[in-house]
């Protein structure tokens, strides 16, 4: 019996031995992957965001003054500083865009570059850089419909 006994208590001081192996193993594995020792790998460096793309500006809406036989539409045209206006014939005769309320009083050279234009011709006004009043009138066809002016905000 007295074999068994040590036996038994040499398997016992084996397990034993084992055990406290495996817990340390485990103890220092479970110490390298956690949060308060030293990472095994690099952490990844964080990636700036790329920036956003710059907008394009919106175009400014298109501003048309129509010429027909009744007159020039619209009379009053409300717009912003920075704006071109097209004046566009569809008349059957030639009409000449010019700035001012009348021939007599010129004003508003933006109008200017309008000029002539034939039966289904159009153009563009000069750029509108300042706020104000711009009058125009006809100056081929001297009546008050085809006089207007364009109110530059």
């Amino acid at each position: 019996m007295t074999g068994r006994t040590q036996l038994s208590g040499r398997g016992l001081l084996c397990a034993k031995a084992i055990s406290c192996l495996v817990f340390a193993v485990l103890a220092f594995a479970a110490a390298s992957c956690g949060s308060g020792g030293t990472p095994s790998s690099p952490s990844p460096t964080p990636v700036a965001p790329s920036p956003s793309p710059t907008p394009v500006p919106t175009p400014p809406p298109v501003r048309v003054v129509t010429i027909t036989p009744s007159g020039v539409s619209p009379a009053v045209l409300v717009t912003s500083v920075g704006t071109r206006v097209t004046f566009v014939n569809n008349d059957v005769i030639p009409h000449d865009v010019l700035g001012g309320p009348d021939p007599s009083t010129p004003g508003c050279p933006e109008m200017d570059s309008v000029g002539f234009l034939t039966p289904g011709q159009s153009r563009q006004t000069a750029t509108l850089e300042k706020a104000g009043t711009c009058e125009y009138h006809d100056h081929s066809f001297h009546s008050p419909l085809f006089n207007g002016r364009i109110l530059i905000q």
